[in-house]
């Protein structure tokens, strides 16, 4: 009986943990609407170039972003449009009828996760960077978090900013990635009153 009860209590807690050893990367594609719907859907920021990159550690689900809508077309030091951010409402996913979604899930090690979170409260009290058309956006901000998290390698902010300019370059990077490390992808196909960007 107890013997039972110490191995289910184990088994949950090796379950539990390995389930917040891992970060998740939302991508949610860029799109715009069929000739058909053009006056019934809207109009997406960035178009089919555009979407936007999500990362969720232990339920908390945060991104880099505009300030209110705000935003630069080449970075400012002094008036920073940027800022980190929780996401609460989820209404981004989870519904296969809205939006075409890719979540890469990337195991991290307990000091990955330590860094990880070290980073965000640093980055949550203080953005490091301003958001701007020619500089850091979504893909740039996620792949820098990553990378403070010695996930993936670390690379100067100029060349952070050309590599992963928009979500795209990112996903397909790390979409390689997880094939060759096995990681879990999970895919959601978006509404078909719109055209999605491809991979």
């Amino acid at each position: 009986m107890f013997r039972s009860i110490f191995l289910f209590l184990f088994l949950s807690n090796a379950l539990l943990a390995s389930d917040s050893l891992v970060v998740k990367l939302h991508f949610v594609y860029g799109s715009r609407p069929k000739h058909a719907y053009k006056n019934t859907e809207p109009k997406f920021f960035g178009g089919i170039h555009g979407g936007h990159v999500f990362l969720e550690v232990d339920h908390k689900i945060i991104s880099f972003g505009t300030n209110n809508g705000k935003w630069h077309v080449f970075a400012h030091k002094s008036k920073s449009a940027g800022i980190y951010r929780e996401d609460k409402s989820l209404a981004w996913r989870g519904d296969s009828a809205k939006k075409k979604i890719t979540t890469i899930i990337i195991p991290m090690t307990e000091e990955q996760l330590l860094k990880f979170k070290a980073t965000e409260k640093l980055y949550f009290e203080k953005t490091p960077y301003d958001y701007a058309f020619i500089g850091m956006r979504c893909a740039a901000g996620a792949y820098d978090m990553l990378s403070k998290s010695e996930i993936c390698r670390p690379l100067s902010r100029s060349r952070t900013i050309t590599k992963y300019f928009y979500p795209k370059k990112l996903r397909k990077r790390l979409l390689k990635r997880a094939e060759k490390e096995h990681w879990q992808v999970i895919k959601q196909e978006g509404r078909t009153t719109r055209i999605w960007e491809r991979d």
